[in-house]
């Protein structure tokens, strides 16, 4: 029994390493698309003049500063 655990001896970090690696991969792609919604907030503010039109431009700052908060604490801590 313990000798076919030992199998698995090499691979051990195997799995973290590769979730890891999800996990900062898909954070990467959050942060883009938290981009791209950041930057049609700014288009739609120039277009569509509102009095809660700033309201939705501090949320979507908001939004883009955690998905970088968010990044480099997957970089720092993982």
């Amino acid at each position: 029994m313990i000798e076919g655990l030992q199998i698995f001896g090499e691979y051990q970090n195997l799995l973290p390493t590769l979730l890891k690696i999800v996990f900062v991969v898909g954070a990467i792609f959050y942060l883009i698309y938290t981009f791209v919604v950041f930057r049609q907030v700014q288009v739609m503010k120039k277009t569509l003049i509102t009095s809660f039109s700033s309201i939705i431009s501090l949320l979507g700052l908001i939004n883009l500063l955690l998905a970088v908060v968010l990044l480099v604490s997957f970089l720092l801590f993982l």
